[in-house]
């Protein structure tokens, strides 16, 4: 009996392990890596780190850490920032209550920094924003974020197909254009630098989704003045 206890055990674990997901992106600027973002998913959490390379330190010295606990569909009920930028941090938790509809920020900072805010039913963090849409591209949708603690709408539509250069050779990719539309009155906090730039109601989001049944995030793309961003898949395990 305890040899079977301790094989299923060993299964579960085993299963845990083959289920997590690893991305590893670089975020680009005129052909450079200025940011190495390291992306899992596992045990429904998101973990997300971005780290200024060399180069990249030399505008910001970025060391951000991100994770969402979520349930099925990647909705979270706990949101967790950790960020160190040139002139700037966070840290905070962020939990939802989404019978009430509203969102808890504590700071680790300072208390000042506190908040009650209101969201959507069906409001998530960037980050499983965009595992959620990975996973439901048959048809034009229209999503809820929270981004600096304001209620913001994402419509997302595939425009086309592109067959693409990657790192895993040359693949076939839905092309996923993602428009964001703040709701709430209030002004907008200073936040972090992926959080201001990547929602934000100036620039289309543009997402090169695989054609595969992973459909990983080959690519990204956003407008920055002059140049735009790219974010590019360096490995997936």
């Amino acid at each position: 009996m305890r040899k079977k206890n301790l094989l299923i055990i060993f299964i579960l674990v085993l299963s845990s392990f083959c289920f997590a997901e690893h991305l590893q992106m670089s975020i680009r600027y005129l052909g450079l890596k200025v940011v190495n973002v390291d992306m899992i998913d596992n045990d429904y959490t998101l973990t997300i780190t971005a780290k200024a390379t060399g180069l990249g330190s030399i505008a910001s010295n970025m060391d951000n850490q991100y994770q969402s606990s979520y349930q099925g569909e990647y909705l979270p009920d706990k949101y967790s920032k950790v960020i160190y930028q040139k002139k700037y941090s966070e840290n905070r938790i962020i939990n939802y209550n989404r019978n009430n509809l509203k969102a808890e920020r504590r700071s680790r900072i300072s208390q000042d920094l506190d908040l009650q805010y209101p969201i959507m039913a069906d409001s998530r963090d960037f980050f499983s924003a965009l595992y959620y849409i990975r996973r439901h591209l048959d048809e034009p949708s229209t999503i809820y974020l929270d981004a600096n603690s304001l209620i913001w709408k994402a419509d997302y539509r595939v425009v086309k197909k592109e067959r693409i250069n990657t790192i895993l050779g040359k693949q076939e990719a839905f092309v996923v254009e993602v428009a964001f539309q703040k709701i709430s009155q209030t002004a907008r906090e200073r936040s972090d630098m992926l959080t201001n730039n990547l929602v934000n109601e100036d620039n289309v989001l543009t997402l090169w989704i695989s054609d595969s049944k992973e459909r990983l995030p080959l690519k990204a793309k956003y407008s920055m003045k002059p140049f735009a961003v790219y974010w590019i898949l360096d490995a997936y395990e």
